[in-house]
C-alpha cells in the first residue's frame, strides 16, 4: 500500500497533468467547470469545504457517468477549488464512528489509483455507502431499549411474542384448512378411484357371500355310505340369532362396536383414526365395526391396503343398506373363528364354540361364559383354553382370562350390567367349566380315511394346476411348488364343505383288513433295538415289523375296489398301498422290457438270448457284471418265454441293452401306463441297463405298478387306476369325475404275445406258488419281482376282470433292514405268495363276483401259431456251418408270433444280441454232438438211429448236426430249461452284485 507522501506525489502530478489539459481545449474547461461546481456542495457537506452545507441524506445525487467524473476532476483542478488531499478525505472516515474500517482501507486504494475516472466512480459509490451508514444509524436509534426500564422491557417482548403466536395461528389455520380440503379432495377422488372399477355385488350375491362359511367336507364310501368327516381347520355349526344367549350378544356389541346400533355400517371417527395410523405407521388397526369385519372375512381379504379398505368401507355400507342389523350379527357369530374345542379341532361360529368348550349351547351359557366367548374371535388361538391335541393349557389360561373381565368392564361401563353384576362375574370360576379333553374319533385314524383324504387333495391339487396354466409334471419337479399346491388344496378341502365319493367296497375292504392283520404274522421277524437320533442325540427304542401294501383293481374301470395300506396304523402310519414308493424288482420287466421289445419286433416269445456273462465297461474304467439269483451265471440259451417265467437277469438286460442301441423311448410307455415321470420313474433311470432290473432312484406306489399292469389285463390299453369317483362342492355342484377314456399303450398282438408268456410265469415260473396255493380258477397272468438284497417283494396277478398287487418289506427307519430267508420264514417269494394267496382267498369267499373266473384272454386274429425249431426259435432250414452245410428240421415245438412279425428264418447269428464268440460256442457244441450221434449211428448194426435225441434232423452232411446239448461239450447249454422245483425265485439285482452308476434299486 502506498503511504501519505507517494499519495500526495501522486495527487500533484494529476493537477499538473490537468492544468496542461485545460490549456489546450478551453472549451471543454469551461464546460468542466460548470459541471464541477455540482461537486463542491458534495464535498462542503463532507467536511472539506464551510461554504454550503450538504446533508448526507440527499436522495437527489445521480451517479455520475465515467466522463462526466474526468471533466468534473479537470474543472475543479483549474478553478482552483479546494484541492482534496487523502489526508482530508481519510479524516472524514476516520472521524465518523460510523463508518468502519472496511471504509477506510477502501478509501484509501481509492487515492492510490492514478486512473481518474475509477477514483470519481469509486468516490460515488463511497459517499452512496456513507448514506446508508447514516441511515441505518439513525433506524438503530429510533428502536433502542436503552432508555426503557427493566419492566417496559418485560412488557414489550411479551407483547411481541403474543402477537407472533397469534400470527402462527392464524397461518397454521389457514394452512390446515387449505391442506385439509387439498386432501380431503384428494382423498375422495383416491376414493373413487379405489372403488371405481368394483363391480357392487348384488343383494343375493352378498347373501351367498356372508353365508359362505367353511364348512366340513365329508369321504363316502362308493355305496355313499359315509366313511367320516375330514378334519379340518374349521369345525361349525350355524346357530340363529334366537338360539344365541342376550349376554353374547352384549357383550359382542359392548368390546367390539358399542355404537352398532347406531351407524350405516361405518364408524367414520374411528375409521379416520385407522387411515391416519395406516399413514403414519404403515399398517392399521382398529377401526372397523361388526359389519366391516363381517365383509372383511367373507368378501375380502386381511390385506392392510387403502384398496382393500376403500372396498370394506363401500360393502359395508351396501351390507347395512341389504340386511338388518340381527341378520348381520347373526353372521357375524357364525362366521367368526373362536379356537379349538376339546377335542383340538379349531371351531368358528359361537354354537361349536359354546359346545365344544363349555358343553352347553349358546342359549344357555351365563355372563361369565358369554364373556369368554365373545372375547375369543379378537386372538382365537391364544385365548383359547385347548391346544391342537385338545389338551387343557393350563399354564396359558390368563390371556383368555383377562380378555374376558374386559369384556365384563365394557358392558359395565356401557352400563349394560351393573356393579354388582360386574363383581361377581369378574369373581367367576370359568376354568371350572373348561370340558375334559376328548379323543379324535376312530374313524380318522385309519389307513382309509387317510388315503381317501389325500387322493381328493391330488385331485383337487390337479384342477388348481390346470386352472393356473401349468402342467402336473412341471409342478411334482419342484417341492417347494409342489408343497405350495399341496396344501392349498389341503386347505380347500378341509374349509370347503365337499363331498368326496372314493370307489372303495365297504365290504371288500373291510375283508382285506381282516386278512392282512391275520396273516402278517406270516411275514417274516421284528427287528428291535436302541436308535440314537443324530441330530439331538436321544435314545428310541423302536420295533421295525416286516409291512404289507396291497391294491384290488377292477381292470375295466380302473376302479380300486379295496387296499391294504398296512396292518397297524397305531404304530405306523406309513400309507403302504398309495403313498409309499420302492424299487419295482422283476415287475418292471414285462412292462419295460419284454413288451417293448416285442412291440417294436426285437424278439419274440421264442427268441433265443445267452444267459452268459454280460460285462458293461464305463467311461471310468468300472464294470457291472449282473448275475441271476445266487449269483449264478448258468450259461444256457434260453427262450424270451423261459427267461421271463424264471425271471433270469442276464436275458433281460441283454434285451434292455438293445432297446436302448435302437433309442426306443421306454419312459413314454411308462408315462402311458401312468406312471409319475417325477417322482417313481424317471428318463434318467431309464438309461441306466440295471432299470431292467428295477434299478431305480425312487419307485413306483403299490397302487401305480399294479395299475400299470392292468394295462395286460385290457388288451393293451391303459384304463387310469383311481379311487376318487367325484367330488362336490357345498352346493352340489360337481367339480370333478373321473371320466378318462382308455390310452392305448401295445398292439393287441404285442400285449396278446405278453399274457401268453405270463400265462407260463403264473403256471410254471417264479409265480407258481401263489397259483399252488390258490382257491380261485380262472385265466391268471401274473409276475414277481425282488429288489436288491431282498429289500421290496412284490407279487401281482390278474384275470380278465380283476388285478391284485402286493408288496411286502420293511420301511427300514432306524437301519438297512431285509427280508432275511434264514428267519425261519422261508423264501422270498414263498411267504410273499403266500401271504398273496390267503388274502385273496378270503376275498374270492366273500365276494367270487369281482374275478371273473368264467373270462379268459382271446387270442386276437393279429396273432398266429407257428411251429418252430425248439432250439433255435427259428422256422426249419439249411445253413452253412465252417462251410458244411445242415439242414435242421427238428425237433419242432408251437409258439405264438404276431401275424406282421412272424417266426424268422434260420440264420446262422440266430442268436438275440450275441457275440461272435458266443455263437461260435454254440455251434461247435452242437457240431461235436451231431459227430458223435454219426459215430453212434455208424456202429449200430441195424442202422438205425440213435435214440438220445429228441427228434430226426435231416442233413445232406454225412455228419448231422444235432442237439448242441446232447452228448458231451465244453459248454453249458439245455435244450430246454426248466425251473427246478426247489429253485427259489429270482433276485433282480443279485445280493452283493454291483449296479450301474447313477441308480439306484434300493428304495
Amino acid at each position: 500500500m502506498q503511504n501519505d507522501e507517494e499519495v500526495e506525489q501522486s495527487y500533484s502530478r494529476r493537477n499538473i497533468s490537468n492544468s496542461k489539459r485545460d490549456n489546450t481545449h478551453q472549451e471543454n474547461i469551461k464546460i468542466s467547470s460548470k459541471r464541477s461546481s455540482h461537486r463542491v456542495p458534495i464535498l462542503s457537506g463532507m467536511g472539506l469545504s464551510e461554504d454550503e452545507n450538504f446533508s448526507p441524506l440527499d436522495q437527489d445525487q445521480e451517479k455520475p457517468s465515467k466522463q462526466d467524473s474526468i471533466q468534473n476532476r479537470t474543472a475543479y483542478n483549474q478553478s482552483n477549488t479546494e484541492k482534496l488531499s487523502k489526508s482530508s478525505l481519510t479524516s472524514l472516515y476516520e472521524n465518523d464512528p460510523s463508518l468502519n474500517n472496511s471504509s477506510n482501507q477502501s478509501f484509501s486504494n481509492v487515492y492510490a489509483n492514478e486512473d481518474d475516472a475509477e477514483f470519481e466512480e469509486t468516490n460515488w459509490w463511497l459517499r452512496q455507502k456513507y448514506k446508508r451508514q447514516k441511515r441505518h444509524q439513525k433506524l438503530k436509534e429510533q428502536y433502542s431499549l436503552s432508555d426503557y426500564n427493566w419492566k417496559e422491557k418485560l412488557a414489550l417482548i411479551f407483547a411481541v411474542l403474543i402477537n407472533i403466536i397469534k400470527h402462527f395461528l392464524i397461518f397454521i389455520l389457514v394452512a390446515g384448512l387449505l391442506l385439509g380440503a387439498l386432501v380431503g379432495g384428494t382423498g375422495l377422488g383416491y376414493f373413487a378411484a379405489l372403488v371405481g372399477e368394483t363391480e357392487p355385488p348384488t343383494k343375493q350375491e352378498m347373501a351367498e357371500s356372508i353365508n359362505r362359511l367353511e364348512q366340513q367336507s365329508t369321504l363316502y364310501y362308493a355305496s355313499g355310505q359315509p366313511i367320516a368327516n375330514v378334519r379340518s381347520d374349521v369345525v361349525r355349526s350355524v346357530a340363529s340369532i334366537d338360539e344365541i344367549s342376550p349376554n353374547i350378544i352384549n357383550g359382542l356389541i359392548s368390546i367390539e362396536d358399542e355404537a352398532f346400533y347406531d351407524h350405516p355400517g361405518v364408524n367414520p371417527k374411528a375409521t379416520l383414526r385407522a387411515v391416519l395410523q395406516t399413514l403414519l405407521t404403515g399398517s392399521g388397526t382398529g377401526g372397523s365395526t361388526l359389519t366391516q369385519q363381517l365383509v372383511k372375512q367373507q368378501l375380502l381379504t386381511n390385506d392392510v391396503t387403502f384398496f382393500r379398505k376403500a372396498n370394506e368401507i363401500l360393502l359395508a355400507l351396501r351390507l347395512e343398506n341389504y340386511f338388518s342389523k340381527d341378520e348381520i350379527l347373526t353372521a357375524y357369530l357364525n362366521v367368526s373363528p373362536f379356537g379349538r374345542n376339546n377335542k383340538g379341532e379349531n371351531v368358528a361360529g359361537i354354537r361349536e364354540a359354546s359346545e365344544g368348550i363349555f358343553g352347553v349351547p349358546p342359549e344357555d351359557v351365563n355372563l361369565a361364559q358369554a364373556a369368554f366367548l365373545v372375547g375369543l374371535p379378537q386372538d382365537p388361538y391364544n385365548y383359547t383354553p385347548y391346544n391342537q391335541f385338545g389338551e387343557l393349557r393350563t399354564d396359558n389360561f390368563e390371556a383368555g382370562i383377562k380378555r374376558m373381565k374386559a369384556v365384563l368392564y365394557s358392558m359395565y361401563r356401557n352400563q349394560v350390567i351393573d356393579r354388582a353384576t360386574y363383581d361377581e362375574a369378574i369373581q367367576y370360576d370359568i376354568v371350572g367349566d373348561f370340558l375334559e379333553p376328548e379323543k379324535v374319533p376312530e374313524d380318522r385314524q385309519s389307513y382309509l380315511y387317510q388315503a381317501v383324504m389325500n387322493g381328493a387333495i391330488e385331485q383337487i391339487m390337479a384342477l388348481n394346476i390346470e386352472e393356473d396354466g401349468y402342467t402336473i409334471e412341471q409342478v411334482y419337479a419342484d417341492d417347494e411348488w409342489y408343497n405350495e399346491y399341496f396344501y392349498d388344496a389341503e386347505e380347500q378341502l378341509r374349509t370347503g364343505g365337499y363331498h368326496v365319493y372314493s370307489t372303495i367296497d365297504k365290504e371288500i375292504y373291510d375283508q382285506l383288513q381282516q386278512s392282512a392283520q391275520a396273516h402278517d404274522d406270516e411275514l417274516g421277524i421284528s427287528y428291535e433295538g436302541v436308535y440314537i437320533d443324530p441330530n439331538t442325540g436321544e435314545e428310541v427304542y423302536y420295533v421295525e415289523d416286516v409291512q404289507a401294501g396291497m391294491v384290488v383293481l377292477e381292470n375295466e374301470t380302473g376302479k380300486v375296489l379295496g387296499f391294504v395300506a398296512g396292518t397297524d396304523f397305531e404304530n405306523n402310519q406309513i400309507d403302504h398301498a398309495f403313498g409309499m414308493h420302492r424299487s419295482p424288482g422283476s415287475t418292471i420287466k414285462p412292462m419295460a422290457v419284454y413288451a417293448p421289445a416285442i412291440e417294436h419286433d426285437l424278439i419274440y416269445p421264442a427268441t433265443i438270448i445267452p444267459d452268459t456273462e454280460f460285462v458293461e465297461t464305463y467311461s471310468d474304467g468300472t464294470e457291472w457284471r449282473p448275475t441271476n439269483y445266487g449269483m449264478v451265471v448258468s450259461g444256457d440259451y434260453l427262450t424270451a418265454r423261459t427267461a421271463l417265467l424264471r425271471s433270469d437277469n442276464i436275458p433281460a438286460v441283454r434285451v434292455y441293452e438293445e432297446i436302448r442301441n435302437q433309442n426306443i423311448p421306454v419312459i413314454d410307455y411308462l408315462k402311458l401306463m401312468g406312471f409319475n415321470t417325477v417322482d417313481s420313474y424317471t428318463e434318467e433311470d431309464t438309461q441306466n441297463l440295471a432299470f431292467s432290473l428295477g434299478g431305480v432312484t425312487k419307485g413306483p406306489t403299490v397302487f401305480e405298478q399294479t395299475s400299470g399292469f392292468t394295462t395286460f389285463a385290457n388288451k393293451g390299453n391303459y384304463v387310469e387306476g383311481y379311487y376318487i369317483e367325484k367330488i362336490e362342492d357345498s352346493f352340489g355342484n360337481i367339480v370333478f369325475e373321473q371320466n378318462k377314456e382308455p390310452v392305448r399303450v401295445f398292439s393287441e398282438d404285442t400285449n396278446y404275445l405278453m399274457v401268453d408268456m405270463l400265462r407260463d410265469t403264473n403256471t410254471e415260473g417264479t409265480g407258481r406258488r401263489a397259483a399252488e396255493l390258490m382257491e380261485v380258477n380262472g385265466d391268471w397272468i401274473a409276475k414277481s419281482g425282488i429288489s436288491e438284497n431282498s429289500k421290496d417283494v412284490w407279487y401281482i396277478a390278474s384275470t380278465p376282470k380283476i388285478t391284485i398287487g402286493s408288496w411286502i418289506g420293511y420301511d427300514s427307519q432306524y437301519g438297512d433292514f431285509v427280508i432275511d430267508i434264514n428267519d425261519g420264514y422261508g423264501g422270498e417269494s414263498l411267504r410273499s405268495q403266500t401271504f398273496w394267496a390267503n388274502v385273496v382267498n378270503d376275498l374270492y369267499a366273500l365276494r367270487p363276483d369281482i374275478f371273473g373266473t368264467d373270462l379268459k384272454f382271446e387270442q386276437p386274429e393279429s396273432v398266429v401259431k407257428q411251429s418252430i425249431l425248439e432250439k433255435t426259435g427259428t422256422l426249419p432250414g439249411t445253413i452253412r456251418i465252417n462251410n458244411r452245410q445242415a439242414s435242421l428240421s427238428g425237433p419242432l415245438r408251437e409258439d405264438v408270433f404276431k401275424r406282421s412279425n412272424p417266426a424268422a428264418e434260420l440264420t446262422y447269428d440266430f442268436l438275440f444280441n450275441a457275440s461272435d464268440e458266443e455263437l461260435q460256442r454254440f455251434w461247435a457244441a452242437y457240431l461235436s454232438n451231431s459227430n458223435q450221434r454219426q459215430r453212434n449211428n455208424n456202429s449200430s448194426q441195424n442202422g438205425e438211429s440213435n435214440n438220445n435225441t429228441n427228434g430226426q434232423e435231416a442233413t445232406t452232411d454225412p455228419m448231422s448236426p444235432t442237439d448242441p446239448s446232447d452228448g458231451d461239450t465244453d459248454t453249458t447249454v439245455t435244450p430246454d430249461p426248466t425251473v427246478p422245483p426247489d429253485q427259489p425265485d429270482e433276485p433282480e439285482t443279485p445280493p452283493g452284485g454291483e449296479t450301474p452308476p447313477g441308480t439306484d434299486p434300493a428304495p
